[in-house]
């Protein structure tokens, strides 16, 4: 009898590893792939500020940050928009066919935005101008120079 019992524990431990196995090698094909960067001490402060005042975790801010950066196709068209070593501020490229634009408005910006014409970083909260637009046409997000300028 206590070979039975033996034997039935040693099947349900080799049954219960097979489980734990199984979960493990599903758990590391959903896992998401890693990106690490190097940044200077104020930078990684300010995210991790910021990450706090919005109540979220760092990698989920960045996460965010990256996909804004890159839901837009304009700036994956000019990949020199930001140069490295450039700072994020100042204008590279212009583009200033707004032809598409019905009308502007000023609004105050609730997230980070590039400027449409010269690529430079709206910070939130500032006040910019955005450029109505049809249905299905890109946005049009502008910063207070370029809009004096056309």
């Amino acid at each position: 009898m206590e070979d039975f019992g033996r034997q039935m524990r040693e099947m349900g431990n080799v049954q219960a590893q097979k489980m734990r196995d199984k979960a493990r090698s599903a758990a590391v094909k959903r896992k998401e792939e890693y990106l690490g960067a190097r940044v200077p001490k104020e930078l990684r402060e300010k995210v991790i500020a910021r990450a706090g005042d919005l109540g979220i975790p760092v990698s989920i801010l960045i996460r965010n940050i990256l996909e804004q950066a890159f839901s837009d196709e304009k700036s994956l068209q000019r990949p020199d928009t930001f140069q490295s070593g450039q700072r994020a501020s100042a204008p590279v490229e212009r583009v200033d066919d707004f032809s598409s634009v019905i009308g502007w408005d000023q609004i105050e910006l609730n997230r980070d935005m590039s400027c449409s014409s010269c690529g430079s970083l709206i910070a939130a909260s500032s006040v910019a101008t955005l450029g109505l637009v049809g249905p299905g046409e890109d946005r049009v997000i502008l910063c207070s120079r370029c809009k004096k300028s056309i």
